[in-house]
């Protein structure tokens, strides 16, 4: 008599919408979102003009909420004017400054750790409890150097969980403009090498990531599909028997008004872009909720990460 086969575990996906707390337009769009079910979480930036009210609404909803550290834009959190990570004007270096100050060996990473614990401590106040998770505004946690200070300081404060930003198949992702790509695959070599830090300080990841290619007006549904088809071609196998984490990282919202919003230096391009209103779109679709199904695939947040 033959045996029965086993049937495929039902995988978790985690749909998390950065850059919450940045203003109150884009939290509005983002909170619409959780409650269609279209995002499944968020992460806060606690240097974000609307952090506090953000912060009010996920307590009342029930949202997960994890901490988007910020190294990168706005102002910093821990206040010292002498710090290595502001420029003249008081405001952290941005993605490509700070990228180049660390480089030069111009950003002491004792800032680095200070900056750190002080916006995990201003998360607990805020929020009143931990983060589901940690991660970086424009990947930070994988830069060299910063991720060894990241995981130790996780580890300190008692918290498991980051984001690990590595697509599989990124690279067949040919809508991607080059100068993007270059930037994407040079952060996504940093990640793999972030890998064994992180495991030593026993920081857990989901098992699957997307999002890189499929920002903006290059999130469509047949995008979405390729990206989430590599991760599964990358990590399924015949013995497949556990449920397996599944992240895709998202950028919705309603369009930020100019003189609205930011870090403390006003609200950036990309947040008073339409891409963020079209991003809402596409999740909140029947065609990609139907994706999802098709993929076997079950919402679920940082929780499920073991």
């Amino acid at each position: 008599m033959s045996q029965c086969k086993p049937s495929a575990p039902r995988h978790r996906l985690i749909i998390t919408a950065d850059d919450f707390g940045y203003s109150a337009e884009r939290d509005g769009g983002i909170i619409e979102c959780f409650l269609d079910g279209a995002v499944t979480g968020v992460v806060l930036l606690v240097n974000g003009e609307a952090a506090e009210q953000a912060c009010a609404i996920a307590r009342k909803h029930g949202i997960p909420v994890g901490l988007h550290l910020n190294l990168t834009e706005g102002y910093p959190v821990y206040k010292n004017e002498h710090t290595s990570l502001i420029n003249s004007d008081g405001f952290l270096r941005g993605k490509f400054g700070f990228r180049e100050a660390l480089q030069d060996g111009k950003i002491d990473l004792c800032d680095v750790k200070k900056e750190i614990e002080a916006q995990i401590e201003c998360f607990q106040t805020l929020m009143e409890t931990q983060p589901t998770h940690v991660d970086g505004h424009q990947h930070v946690q994988v830069l060299p150097g910063v991720c060894d200070v990241f995981a130790k300081t996780l580890a300190k404060y008692g918290i498991k969980r980051t984001r690990l930003p590595i697509q599989y198949g990124l690279k067949n992702s040919n809508w991607v403009p080059k100068l993007h790509m270059d930037f994407f695959q040079q952060f996504e070599q940093q990640a793999e090498e972030a890998k064994t830090v992180f495991q030593r300080y026993n920081i857990r990841y989901p098992d699957g990531f997307f999002g890189t290619s499929t920002m903006g007006s290059h999130m469509t549904i047949g995008h979405l599909e390729q990206a989430l088809t590599a991760a599964e071609n990358k990590l399924y196998g015949d013995t497949t028997t556990s449920p397996l984490t599944f992240e895709l990282m998202t950028h919705p919202g309603c369009c930020t008004s100019p003189g609205h919003g930011g870090c403390g230096g006003g609200p950036d391009d990309f947040s008073q872009s339409k891409d963020r209103e079209y991003e809402m779109s596409v999740l909140r679709s029947s065609d990609w909720k139907k994706v999802i199904a098709t993929h076997n695939m079950d919402l679920g947040s940082y929780k499920d990460v073991k």
